[in-house]
């Protein structure tokens, strides 16, 4: 609840975001880094395969993407949400955007990276998502 209000969450499945409430969101999570270069965060949305977004009326209170091939092979990356606000605490925003990110396509592997502090959060979401210890990465330089 929001005040007297129940809280409602519509779910999109679209590339139209406003960059605004993107930035806002992703500042909102500590990924103030992502946010200063306009032209890179427009790049991050058009260069995504899929994307989930949830919003409470018009705040963007979640957002995940996954770049694919569309065929075998799918890597998720950059899930948020506003958990920091307590009314959107335990609601299941993050299991429903991922959810929606992987629903209708079950011929493609899933490779989801996560933090330390959130890798137990995706394990526990009850989508099929197991530890893959082969996975190897090289890190960004900025």
């Amino acid at each position: 609840m929001i005040g007297d209000l129940p809280l409602t969450i519509d779910y999109r499945d679209s590339h139209s975001l406003d960059l605004d409430q993107l930035a806002l969101l992703f500042n909102a999570v500590g990924w103030q880094k992502r946010t200063t270069d306009r032209e890179r965060l427009a790049r991050l949305v058009r260069g995504s395969l899929w994307i989930v977004s949830a919003w409470d009326g018009d705040r963007l209170v979640g957002f995940a993407r996954a770049i694919s091939d569309g065929a075998f092979n799918a890597y998720i990356s950059t899930v948020a949400a506003r958990l920091s606000v307590p009314d959107y605490q335990r609601r299941g925003i993050g299991r429903e955007i991922v959810r929606r990110l992987i629903e209708d396509h079950d011929g493609i592997q899933f490779v989801l990276h996560a933090n330390a502090n959130a890798y137990p959060f995706y394990l526990h979401l009850e989508l099929g998502f197991e530890p893959f210890e082969n996975v190897l990465a090289r890190r960004r330089k900025f």
